[in-house]
């Protein structure tokens, strides 16, 4: 079973961390903080450049 964390490191190797835009409906779920750091940033910067630079 996958446990999932909101913004928490990943603890083992069922474990999948998740965040949500507070600008949009955008969602991500994945297996590592820094992918999901990376997706997330990514997002920011092509759909809210403005709220990426604030980051």
């Amino acid at each position: 079973m996958v446990t999932y964390r909101r913004g928490g490191h990943v603890r083992n190797g069922d474990d999948a961390v998740e965040r949500g835009c507070e600008h949009c409906d955008w969602h991500c779920v994945a297996e590592s903080y820094p992918e999901l750091i990376e997706r997330y940033q990514a997002h920011l910067r092509a759909e809210h450049p403005k709220a990426w630079l604030r980051t």
